[in-house]
């Protein structure tokens, strides 16, 4: 284990995981479902659940998760998953029918499992707490910005360089691949191993109270967005929005998002306080989508990137907030991460399926209506949510971090 922080090195690596396994491996699909569904034979239910299914297994595997990086170390779990997520991925160039993707699907979902409760808790063993918000803001811009260019690329320029969809899935899991063999070859460990870690230890995370209503809030955040990214790109274009113009407004709304992944954390850093940030975006996004259950898509798309900007702001907090908590606090970071991961995408798996079937039955609006909803729901764990004392008052300095992480 090193005793040097090395905080630009180890954030620039989660962002690359984040940029490449998210905005490349993960966020492939949507873009090109208008093409698979004729290919493979795609219905909007089936699509809810093939979209789904991926956070079906990142539910399944979190626990496990979060308790193998608190046991061995973030580098070597976020970096032999990222080489199985690497074979899902590929997988996929394979499949001849809906349930054989979503099956696909839900293997590359259990990487994730993996992988994702690994990167704050590498962040928080080489950036100072009080800065954490931050750090992981800056991972998440490059899983939104990847995700963005991801969309705006994927059937105009990725899929006639590749020669198709099936042989881009190959390429893509051939650049996931490499990004995991660079995390296993530079990523340097400085967090104390728990040698008695097991994914029991998250559930019983489950008796603080403020990590109950951070977990409600990623829920509903997280499955929301991973509904609006699942149906809103064939959901414009067959609602009358060019597929360019969809392209674009989808990617705006990336954008926004990766935006407000860097400056609400900054923001909320500077002012040592959480519940701000979280109250305000989550209702900012909720009213920014109203007018696109109720207007004609063409004419309130852009409301989709104030949208964003209200939930970006505070996505990356809640990523941070359980390594914030006294109760927890980093040396319990995978087994509560993992936790919320498994809570989080069980949103993921049952919003994108809802919100499905609300396009099947009452087109765009109604998939809109049900996610205006479900962000305005956010603020109710909201209003119950006390501030963490790391927050609040900063945390010790990045020299001290591997005793706190003793601790």
């Amino acid at each position: 284990m090193t005793s040097e922080a090395r905080p630009g090195r180890v954030t620039a690596l989660c962002a690359a995981m984040q940029g490449v396994g998210g905005g490349l491996g993960w966020s492939l699909l949507p873009p090109l479902m208008p093409t698979l569904a004729k290919d493979v034979g795609v219905s909007h239910a089936q699509h809810g659940v093939i979209w789904g299914a991926a956070s079906l297994g990142i539910a399944l595997a979190a626990p496990w998760g979060g308790a193998a990086v608190d046991r061995f170390g973030p580098r070597r779990v976020a970096g032999w998953a990222m080489g199985v997520g690497a074979l899902a991925c590929a997988a996929r160039a394979l499949v001849q029918g809906p349930w054989q993707l979503a099956a696909a699907m839900f293997a590359f979902g259990l990487h994730i499992g993996f992988v994702a409760p690994a990167l704050p808790k590498a962040l928080a063993g080489h950036v100072d707490l009080r800065h954490l918000g931050r750090a992981n803001g800056i991972a998440l811009l490059s899983y939104t910005f990847g995700t963005a260019l991801t969309v705006l690329t994927a059937r105009t320029v990725l899929v006639p360089a590749f020669g198709g969809w099936r042989p881009l899935m190959v390429a893509a899991a051939v650049a996931m691949a490499l990004v995991g063999a660079l995390w296993l070859r530079t990523m340097p460990d400085r967090v104390p191993l728990s040698s008695h870690a097991n994914w029991r230890d998250g559930l019983r995370l489950l008796k603080v109270p403020g990590l109950r209503r951070v977990a409600a809030m990623h829920f509903l955040l997280f499955g929301g967005y991973l509904a609006l990214l699942g149906f809103l790109p064939r959901a414009l274009i067959e609602g009358g929005v060019s597929p360019t113009a969809a392209g674009a407004a989808v990617a705006a709304w990336l954008c926004a998002a990766g935006v407000a992944n860097f400056v609400g954390p900054w923001l909320s850093d500077r002012l040592g306080r959480r519940r701000p940030l979280i109250l305000g975006g989550a209702l900012v996004a909720g009213c920014a989508l109203l007018p696109l259950a109720l207007l004609p898509a063409s004419q309130a798309v852009w409301f989709l990137g104030i949208a964003a900007l209200g939930g970006g702001a505070f996505a990356p907090l809640l990523m941070a907030l359980p390594l914030e908590m006294p109760e927890i606090g980093p040396a319990k970071g995978g087994a509560a991460l993992g936790l919320l991961m498994l809570v989080g995408q069980a949103g993921g798996f049952l919003l994108p399926i809802a919100a499905g079937f609300a396009v099947q039955q009452g087109g765009l609006g109604a998939g809109m209506g049900l996610m205006a909803l479900v962000h305005l729901a956010i603020a109710l764990p909201a209003l119950r949510f006390t501030e963490p004392r790391a927050a609040a008052v900063g945390a010790s300095p990045v020299g001290s971090v591997s005793e706190r992480l003793a601790a």
